[in-house]
């Protein structure tokens, strides 16, 4: 009775491992047989930024988050960024040379930042400038945090002196507030009036209006969809943190994160009456593929740069659990004209520029400064380390890489 007991448990043992040995062998073949490569969705050259023009700016905590940076009219550069993803208490950084930063003391009101923080000059009409902050105040459910619109903090002496933290709009669910900030004109001419825009979790994007009143305090407009035309188009995409930039001609170009992923690229669109009214969105070429777009002119190369988190979003191989590819954090460099001539599928840009390598997908919102032809960039990402995130900064020359 033994004997026969234990012969049917062998049977069933080899019959379990020839299954598995079987099943082992589909995998694999399934592994190697559909291995992608990213290259295969590019077009363009794609190189990388030595290590020399990069610099650990902080690497003190755990996590730090997605950084902004400006650089006022007297040289001053301004970095901010929140420690911990997104919401988190806000830390500043300033500069006179763009390499050589030091921490300042920051409003009591930036501790309760809930959103990724934006920074921006205004440069009004009048020859001053001033310097706002805004933070988006979206709910997010795991930390308990309720929609209340969004908060902005001003500066009327080159970063020196801020304001505390202004709420307006609440309850509205604003993340990413202010993806983008754009001077618009009147008749042709700058006027101190500039379109932000911002999305919610239904990825429905609105802009509102920021100006001034006669005592020179902040007003913004009343939020209104900005892509109501095209709700199809958004809703199916996903599409969120607008970036918007300024051609030679005043037409505005769009860029659009597309969060639905799907095979689908990121997408653009146009306007040419100051942001009333926009083109039908179509999709990029991968090699324009990614999340929030930073987009400045460089008008000593005549190139635009746009700085992104790259995604493409197919997966690795089949049975992968992430769903896109990505070098990192990169750069476009092309012309305007490439822009504003594209036809969806077309090829445009002269090169990628790889700024930081992180296979995550956690990195890449950036703030970009040109002071003439030499650039500054800084971001969040995996650089260091692959369980801790770090702000970095790069200096470059285009000219070195066209």
């Amino acid at each position: 009775m033994f004997k026969n007991v234990s012969k049917r448990y062998k049977i069933f043992i080899i019959s379990v491992s020839c299954v598995l040995l079987a099943l082992a062998i589909v995998l694999i073949t399934l592994f190697y047989t559909t291995q992608n490569n990213i290259k295969n969705y590019l077009s363009l050259d794609v190189l990388h930024l030595p290590q020399e023009n990069k610099i650990d700016l902080d690497s003190s905590s755990d996590y730090l988050g997605q950084p902004d940076m400006v650089r006022t009219k007297t040289g001053k550069y301004i970095v901010v960024y929140p420690e911990g993803h997104g919401h988190g208490s806000l830390i500043m950084q300033t500069s006179m040379d763009g390499k050589n930063f030091t921490k300042q003391e920051c409003p009591e009101s930036w501790k309760n930042s809930q959103e990724v923080p934006t920074i921006y000059t205004l440069d009004r009409i009048d020859g001053s400038q001033y310097i706002i902050l805004i933070s988006g105040k979206p709910y997010w459910v795991a930390d308990n945090l309720k929609a209340d619109g969004f908060q902005y903090s001003l500066s009327k002496d080159d970063g020196e002196i801020w304001s505390e933290f202004t709420t307006v709009y609440s309850p509205m669910d604003c993340i990413v507030a202010m993806s983008s900030l754009t001077q618009l004109k009147e008749n042709g001419e700058f006027v101190d009036k500039w379109m932000g825009t911002f999305h919610t979790h239904k990825f429905v994007n609105y802009k509102t209006i920021l100006s001034f009143d006669e005592n020179d305090d902040v007003v913004w407009s009343e939020p209104e969809p900005i892509l109501s035309e095209y709700r199809e188009i958004e809703k199916k995409n996903k599409l969120c943190e607008i970036e918007i930039i300024r051609a030679h001609n005043d037409t505005l170009i769009m860029l659009t994160r597309n969060e639905a992923r799907g095979g689908k690229t990121s997408m653009i669109s146009y306007s040419n009456d100051e942001g009333e009214s926009w083109t039908k969105p179509v999709y990029l070429p991968y090699d324009l593929s990614g999340d929030r777009f930073s987009a400045i002119y460089d008008e000593t190369n005549d190139k635009v740069l746009i700085s992104f988190r790259q995604i493409i979003p197919h997966k690795p191989n089949a049975l992968s659990m992430t769903k896109f590819m990505t070098y990192g954090w990169v750069l476009w460099i092309g012309n305007m004209d490439d822009l504003l001539s594209y036809n969806q599928g077309k090829t445009i840009g002269d090169c990628l520029l790889v700024l930081g390598e992180d296979s995550s997908g956690d990195c890449g919102y950036s703030g970009l400064v040109d002071e003439n032809g030499n650039i500054t960039a800084v971001s969040y990402g995996h650089f260091l380390s692959s369980d801790k995130s770090n702000i970095m900064l790069t200096n470059f020359k285009v000219e070195d890489f066209i």
